[in-house]
């Protein structure tokens, strides 16, 4: 049987490390995200407390000028919060591109996010869904020959993965997540010839 190709649809993000350049690039996808509210009816995370992280990142970065103290840690931390919720918008915006890849571009466009495409390679039949409370089923697509199972979940969009146990099947289940955050997983199977390519990465909402 013919393999299936496709080619994956990432969205970019886009963070640039300059607070000052953060903050309005955060604004710009902030007014994107609230102007498209169509495309965007429920994101992860509400845009209005987003905008409250981003004014406290603008006052802490100001405060690092007085030299005090405490101030560059404290704008340090008003600075992952920020990366944190971008994450989420992020993952946000890619499950949807997911759903719709013919809409993607538009998608993208609407969030102030662009589209960048991989090469090609096997469709990853992953899916994700939510079991019980703060826990997540992942099931992959049986591969022949394969010995084990590598899993990876990521709570920020994709930026930073982090591993869990290999399972011998094809699935796994994920526990002890956070309760209003979007998690995004993907899966390799590993063969005798070693490990294969990494799944496309899928999203899921956790309540």
């Amino acid at each position: 049987m013919a393999k299936t190709i496709v080619r994956t649809i990432l969205i970019v993000l886009g963070l640039p490390r300059p607070v000052a350049t953060l903050i309005v690039r955060m604004g710009a996808i902030i007014d994107a995200l609230t102007t498209n509210k169509g495309t965007f009816p429920s994101p992860p995370i509400a845009l209005a407390l987003v905008s409250a992280h981003v004014a406290a990142l603008s006052v802490a970065e100001s405060a690092t000028k007085t030299r005090t103290v405490g101030t560059i840690q404290t704008r340090d931390d008003a600075r992952k919060q920020v990366v944190a919720d971008a994450g989420l918008l992020h993952a946000y915006v890619q499950q949807l591109a997911n759903a719709s890849p013919d809409q993607a571009e538009s998608i993208a466009a609407d969030a102030a996010m662009t589209v960048r495409k991989s090469g090609t390679h096997r469709k990853s039949d992953l899916t994700v869904k939510q079991t019980v409370a703060a826990t997540v089923k992942a099931v992959a697509a049986n591969v022949k020959g394969a010995r084990s199972h590598e899993w990876q979940v990521s709570t920020d969009g994709g930026k930073t993965w982090t591993s869990v146990p290999p399972t011998a099947q094809a699935h796994t289940t994920i526990g002890n997540l956070t309760p209003g955050t979007l998690v995004t997983i993907r899966q390799r199977a590993i063969t005798k010839s070693g490990p294969g390519d990494w799944s496309a990465p899928v999203s899921a909402a956790v309540s």
